[in-house]
């Protein structure tokens, strides 16, 4: 990382004036935490006199060239010892380059930004919260966002594709489960309650820090957090009082997978406005499953045969390295610029702006799909480029006023591209269907402390978001399978995936939040929050069904609140307990999508209703006066009304076949099924967590998560309920080496234990053989476990090299509900450089 600073002399006059100082003098140095290595940012550096000051960089970096040799140096940090040192000895005695602080015996705890929309201490709060820090994952390096809520604890990741990613936490996913980036929710009105991949358009290089909430946190958040929230803050700018340039540069390369990702971002600094760019290309090749099968299925998910999507001469072609999942790689650019200018001492605008764009990704489940006649049942099946633009403006302020002292004013804008591609096995039709979301939003967030012991927060929030959603067919000719090259070509009309008369969906929304602290040792919060959505759809041509869906309107509203307490003992432990509800108002995806899957339809149902989740949670923690060692256990129940769920349903006024569970589509006869509400349910489970100190420079971290759930009276099982998974690692440091060994697990998950709507992908799981009837018997899914090593060495102090091993044993594994087998034994290496 380098600096330029700029005075009001001759930039010639000052350059010779410091080249020629006897006093002045120029060296990089690196503040670390005595314990874990880690670099400290925001460390307070300055001379007796307090006549020059700076402030540590987010590495942890700073320059002696501020201060004279003749000058003692104070080191203060709210969470560390202060340290004297002379800049004499600095550079004469002090043969390296890192300093180390000691952490305070009673260091303050993590800040959460998340849980009430407002800066809260984490042993305050009543509900089960992580956090991951660029410092915590920093011998994981994942490659992209999915895999970098793995490290959160408690969030299991299923994947379908290359480029696939959804997140599961407490047995719920997609939809139920709310995205945020930066204050704005990610959730639109088509996240589906199937898998999502939208995640992955969030570059893990450029975030802060990840704050996952888990349980229903509606008040907060509004419709969706059921499952709980995922909140992404991306890098944001500092102001400083001089000039200063940082350059960063990110490169790593897989030779296993032929994956490679590439980021370079720099930041200005200035005492007015500060920018932070970063752009990132990630080329990721196929993806090549383990070899060695301690499940016993020697046959399981391999890849046998692939087609020449380049030719309409369609036949089955033999795949020589059956290991290999072929079309599993994909690209990705990711852009972000950030801006922030002061306006005041008092207030400040952030101006926000994210692309992501990615090539074709291909749906790997699909393409190894076979028809009843052995052969492949698509020629290809792949989604178009996944678009996500975002633009938005923050303005945070501070008031002597009554009604706040600071606050918080959000306006975004989210444009989304999405498209499905597929053909049949030998034929000449392509379908393409294409979606488009635009959504408008505006969020203000109010912070009031009544008294030393009393804090209020409060807010508003809009969202509406407009759907189009377009479809046609493409008649081929086998003369000639180039698109570009097509003459004349025949154009077919097929159905919309969404509303093709367009569509919107918007909510409006108010909600509130009293915090209470009864002593140092105990504290409760309280919140409310009410929320409107209203819903539009319509179809404008005849419709496929014939089920009076020309238009559709929904109005829905909740309340929903949250109530904790949290009591801190004096031995160091401590209990929390926490109630809280939450809504989800069925959006577009659920009242009005079209799909086609495995011979099965799902069907609009315009009388669906929301579903609610009523929470109850219990978290013990035990920690070291230190907090270097933490082991804590949460136990939680959700009741869930109106449960809604994917199941056959039947068309009374369809006239296309005799059977009212069937109808005509696409000149097939296929089943239907819609979104209902199925009563009841219940979802319960538990989870451990633990990390400490066994030794100076030896550290152990572990978690473990169970989850539970089934109907309250009608016999279904639930969808994405996780067999029991967690991970434990072991990890080594030293100043300039970091080695961590790890091992991540999960439990099996019998058949007969699979939801009945094809979520949990039952038919993905080997097969034991055939029943009486010819159908297949499937095993459910098997257990596994890997393991992964990493270590990190700075090459210097702009430099650091890091190697990643996963999977040492190249172990043959999926995860659960997953359409695609987890990658085998590779190897990652990773360049970081500070220009």
């Amino acid at each position: 990382m380098f600096y330029m600073t700029f005075s009001n002399h001759n930039i010639f006059i000052t350059l010779l004036f410091v080249l020629c100082s006897s006093n002045a003098v120029s060296q990089s140095m690196i503040l670390k935490d005595s314990n874990d290595q880690i670099p400290i940012p925001n460390v307070s550096i300055y001379n007796s006199d307090k006549s020059n000051f700076i402030l540590s960089d987010f590495d942890g970096k700073f320059d002696l060239s501020l201060f004279n040799r003749s000058d003692t140096l104070h080191f203060s940090h709210i969470s560390y010892q202060k340290l004297e040192i002379k800049v004499e000895t600095l550079l004469t005695a002090w043969n390296d380059p890192v300093i180390f602080l000691n952490t305070k015996e009673q260091s303050l705890s993590e800040v959460i930004l998340s849980v009430g929309r407002s800066e809260e201490k984490i042993e305050k709060i009543s509900k089960k919260v992580s956090l991951i820090t660029k410092q915590k994952i920093s011998l994981d390096l994942p490659s992209n966002s999915a895999d970098l809520l793995y490290y959160g604890g408690g969030v299991r990741i299923q994947k379908t594709q290359g480029g696939g990613g959804s997140p599961v936490i407490r047995g719920f996913e997609a939809n139920r489960v709310l995205l945020v980036i930066d204050g704005v929710r990610m959730n639109n009105a088509i996240y589906r309650s199937g898998h999502l991949q939208n995640v992955l358009t969030i570059d893990p290089r450029t975030l802060d820090r990840t704050e996952i909430i888990f349980g229903p946190s509606s008040v907060a958040y509004g419709s969706d957090a059921l499952g709980g929230v995922v909140h992404f803050f991306t890098k944001t700018p500092s102001f400083t009082n001089n000039q200063e340039v940082s350059i960063n540069g990110y490169q790593s390369y897989n030779p296993s997978f032929n994956h490679s990702v590439s980021n370079v971002n720099f930041e200005i600094n200035r005492q007015k406005w500060a920018s932070f760019t970063s752009f990132s290309y990630s080329d990721f090749g196929d993806i090549i499953m383990g070899k060695k099968r301690n499940h016993g299925f020697e046959n399981w998910g391999l890849n046998k045969h692939y087609l020449d999507q380049h030719t309409l001469n369609d036949s089955n072609l033999i795949n020589t390295t059956p290991n290999t999942q072929k079309k599993t790689g994909y690209s990705q650019i990711d852009l972000l610029q950030k801006f922030n200018f002061m306006v005041n001492e008092t207030s400040n605008i952030v101006v926000n702006f994210h692309h992501s764009k990615s090539s074709d990704i291909h749906r790997f489940d699909k393409l190894n799909e076979y028809s009843n006649d052995k052969n492949l049942k698509y020629a290809s099946w792949n989604y178009g480029p996944q678009k996500r633009t975002m633009f938005s403006t923050e303005y945070n302020f501070k008031s002597n006023s009554d009604l706040f002292e600071r606050g918080k004013i959000i306006a975004a804008y989210q444009d989304i591209n999405e498209s499905r591609h597929n053909r049949k096995f030998q034929s000449l039709q392509v379908n393409n269907q294409y979606e488009n979301v635009r959504v408008y939003s505006l969020n203000s967030d109010f912070y009031v402390r009544n008294s030393e012991n009393n804090s209020f927060s409060y807010g508003y929030e809009f969202t509406h978001n407009e759907v189009k959603s377009k479809a046609h067919g493409i008649s081929l000719k086998r003369k000639d399978f180039n698109l570009s090259n097509f003459k004349d070509l025949v154009y077919i009309e097929i159905p919309t995936r969404y509303p093709s008369a367009g569509s919107s969906y918007s909510t409006s929304a108010a909600y509130f939040d009293y915090r209470k602290n009864f002593s140092i040792k105990s504290n409760l919060n309280f919140g409310m929050r009410y929320t409107y959505t209203w819903l539009k759809a319509g179809w404008n041509e005849e419709a496929l069904i014939d089920a009076n869906l020309n238009k559709i309107k929904s109005n829905n509203s909740s309340f929903t609140g949250s109530l904790g307490y949290v009591y801190r003992f004096e031995n160091n432990f401590q209990i929390s307990t926490n109630f809280s509800s939450g809504f989800r108002s069925p959006n577009i995806d659920d009242v009005g999508k079209i799909r086609e899957n495995k011979g099965i339809l799902s069907v609009p149902n315009q009388s669906l209703k929301p579903e609610f989740a009523y929470s109850s949670e219990i978290n013990f923690s035990k920690f070291s006066s230190d907090k270097k060692n933490v082991f804590s256990v949460n136990l939680y129940y959700t009741h869930i009304e109106n449960h809604i769920v994917r199941d056959y349903y039947s068309i009374l006024n369809d006239l296309t076949t005799i059977d009212p569970t069937t109808i005509l589509y696409n000149s097939e006869e296929v089943k239907t099924m819609a979104n209902i509400n199925y009563g009841n349910a219940y979802i319960f489970g538990g989870s451990f967590d633990a990390q400490s100190s066994i030794l100076k420079n030896l550290f152990f971290k572990a978690s473990v998560t169970s989850t539970n759930g089934g109907s309250v009276k009608n016999m279904y099982n639930l969808p994405s309920i996780s067999p029991l998974f967690g991970h434990v690692a072991l990890k080594l440091v030293s100043s300039d080496i970091k080695v961590q060994l790890s091992y991540k697990f999960s439990d099996g998950k019998n058949p007969s234990d699979y939801s009945n709507g094809g979520e949990d992908s039952l038919e993905e799981t080997p097969v034991l053989g055939l029943d009486d009837k010819g159908n297949e018997i499937y095993s459910g899914m098997p257990s596994w476990g890997v393991l992964k090593l990493s270590s990190s060495y700075q090459i210097s102090n702009r430099t650091k090299a890091s190697l990643i091993l996963d999977n040492i044993m190249d172990i043959h594994y999926r995860e659960f509900a997953s359409g695609i087998s987890s990658p085998g034994r590779n190897l990652n290496v990773v360049l970081e450089h500070n220009f």
